[in-house]
């Protein structure tokens, strides 16, 4: 029988994080559970559900800032910044439908998504979800209140325990309040799309985009077979891959940067300005990561691979020849998602291990990762989802893991699977 502690107050949540404490008993740390697949099981009948901590504490339009309960949906701040024309500048995606087909748009809460540090498209040019991160409060492993930050970036001193929470999956402490740095939308928008079907080629092009003086906010190459996800008349016409390119702010700026990205990359292949109505719903499609989507690919294993962007064509056509599966790039070629029917992957000898090691030693060569995002849960037992880390960083993290949570009673194995191949880890 699964234990379910269920704090709708942060003095609540520090007393179920004692009790969780005192008798030993490692929590699984949940919002909605969106994003429960991503990362290995936790081995535990005790789940700490924060869904209760919710509700926005603060908006401040005009001061790009809000502040909200860990456990908010996602959704309600959307709406609530939807309405005075403000965005996360990071523009996460809707991660979760990566993982449950059943997951409906704008899943999951604020706090996972900042946990899990994620991000859409514009990452290339403003950074992830800890880059906008202004302050946090917590309960620790020790069942001890701390916070970092505050509602200005200036209110940040010493060590930024922000930038350490992000990411971390909640196994360095449980967060109850989360204030982030919000901005305006852009007053127009346009993307350019390049007929490329050869990923080599769409990183030049990407990397010759980012590099102009043409400020160009996301870049994106989407494979042959999944341009008719981004419901644009010119992809269907194109029957190729396309690289697209977005550029945002003023409309007169808008229209001269378009222009002369499509001058700049005529070389490339045929070249078009796709007007505003389109060029939103093609990076809805590049966020959400529309063509890998689980309710259309049942069964499939989904790989995120993070590589220096100038080195993400080659890579992505490496990936692609050694592994027999689709993919996209985001972030100039800094992001490839490769996607691998189940029926692929079990040809391979000894998979999923002989898989993992293929994708892992490609991204090595130049210093990249290789997340595994979705796989069937004995899959994400007998591999490792997140890439091994260096053994001098592991020493660190591990030092500051025993310092917030000694007894190793947060999302235990959700990083590291307790045991893996007979070992500890």
């Amino acid at each position: 029988m699964v234990d379910v502690l269920s704090p709708t107050t942060p003095d609540q949540l520090r007393d179920a994080v004692g009790w969780a404490l005192g008798s030993e008993t490692p929590l699984e740390i949940i919002g909605s559970g969106s994003k429960r697949a991503f990362g290995h099981s936790v081995r535990t009948n005790a789940v700490l559900d924060c869904s209760k901590l919710s509700g926005i504490l603060f908006y401040q339009p005009e001061e790009l800032v809000i502040s909200a309960r860990a456990g908010t949906p996602l959704a309600d701040i959307k709406a609530a910044l939807a309405e005075k024309n403000q965005q996360f500048h990071f523009e996460p995606g809707n991660f979760p439908a990566l993982l449950d087909g059943s997951s409906g748009p704008d899943a999951g809460t604020i706090g996972g998504l900042v946990a899990c540090n994620l991000a859409g498209p514009r990452r290339i040019k403003v950074g992830a979800a800890r880059d906008h991160l202004l302050g946090f409060e917590a309960v620790s492993g020790r069942a001890e209140d701390f916070k970092s930050g505050g509602r200005v970036m200036k209110n940040v001193t010493g060590f930024d325990l922000s930038k350490l929470m992000a990411g971390s999956f909640g196994t360095l402490g449980v967060m109850h309040t989360v204030t982030l740095k919000v901005m305006p939308n852009d007053e127009t928008s346009a993307t350019v799309i390049v007929a490329c079907s050869d990923p080599r080629a769409a990183g030049k092009a990407m990397t010759i985009a980012m590099g102009s003086e043409n400020e160009v906010s996301a870049a994106a190459w989407i494979a042959p077979e999944d341009a008719p996800h981004l419901d644009v008349p010119l992809a269907g016409e194109y029957g190729s891959g396309l690289v697209a390119l977005r550029i945002e702010g003023p409309k007169p700026s808008v229209a001269w940067r378009a222009d002369a990205l499509c001058r700049a990359l005529a070389g490339f292949g045929e070249c078009h300005e796709v007007p505003e109505s389109h060029s939103r719903s093609i990076w809805k499609v590049v966020a959400n990561v529309a063509p890998f989507v689980a309710s259309e690919n049942t069964g499939s294993i989904l790989w995120r691979v993070s590589v220096p962007p100038a080195s993400g064509g080659d890579i992505c056509a490496r990936l692609i020849e050694k592994t027999g599966g689709r993919a996209m790039m985001d972030w100039a070629g800094g992001l490839i998602w490769v996607q691998i029917a189940a029926s692929d992957a079990a040809n391979v000898p000894d998979a999923p291990d002989a898989m993992a090691g293929t994708i892992r030693d490609i991204v090595a060569n130049v210093g990249g990762q290789a997340n595994l995002v979705r796989a069937s849960d004995e899959i994400r037992q007998a591999t490792r989802v997140f890439h091994p880390e260096d053994p001098a960083l592991a020493r660190i993290n591990a030092r500051i893991k025993e310092n917030l949570d000694p007894m190793g009673i947060l999302n235990p194995g959700r990083i590291a699977p307790l045991s893996l191949n007979g070992e500890g880890a």
